[in-house]
């Protein structure tokens, strides 16, 4: 086993992929989620914001919102983008947030927790994003799973996977996952959602779900 994951900035940052994932429009089951405006004054965290592809679309549903972001490259175009008097940028990882508790209405996590380097980190993460969320708001979260495992992953350690380009990922089972998740305090609402995406390289298995703060 290897004794470090390799270092993540030096993809996320790179201009190439930031110009790709700034050409990239909200998803449309965010989109759907966000049909019925925000509550006065309600705040949005986008955790893990990238290039800033959910910001017009949090915005344009009344609310403010806090893009955090690890990787400078991709803060900075998000800033470029969309700063404006309803928008704030932190430089912060998603197990240790810049925020009070109980502030966010509404949470977006959307392609990060796979990126953390152990199943700790994880289940920090998940906690992390229940401190920050308000009673009875909504977590839209998606990340990577071992329900399918492509074979240019190469199988590191209980859970741990690495790329081709050196980058580890943590995927765990469905069924860990949610464990987590109500080991962390959030409930889902409705069923989660697992289908097949295509990555670069392989596929990647993407399990999605709404969740609340009871």
């Amino acid at each position: 086993m290897r004794e470090r994951p390799a270092r993540t900035g030096a993809y996320w940052n790179d201009q190439a992929t930031v110009a790709t994932f700034t050409a990239l429009a909200p998803p449309a089951y965010l989109t759907e989620l966000l049909a019925s405006p925000a509550p006065d004054g309600a705040m949005a965290l986008d955790a893990g914001c990238g290039a800033g592809r959910n910001l017009p679309a949090l915005l344009a549903a009344g609310y403010r919102v806090l893009a955090v972001d690890l990787h400078p490259g991709m803060l900075e175009q998000a800033r470029k983008q969309h700063a404006g008097p309803r928008t704030a940028f932190a430089e912060a990882n998603v197990t240790s947030l810049p925020l009070a508790d109980r502030q966010a209405h509404l949470v977006v996590c959307h392609g990060v927790l796979h990126n953390l380097h152990h199943r700790q980190d994880l289940a920090d993460a998940l906690r992390e994003l229940h401190r920050v969320l308000a009673s009875g708001g909504t977590l839209s979260l998606n990340t990577f799973t071992a329900a399918h495992l492509d074979p240019c992953l190469e199988a590191l350690a209980d859970d741990v996977y690495a790329l081709p380009n050196g980058q580890h990922m943590t995927l765990l089972d469905p069924a860990d996952l949610l464990a987590l998740i109500r080991a962390a305090g959030l409930s889902p609402r409705g069923p989660a959602v697992q289908y097949l995406s295509p990555g670069d390289p392989g596929q990647r298995s993407v399990w999605r779900a709404t969740l609340t703060r009871p």
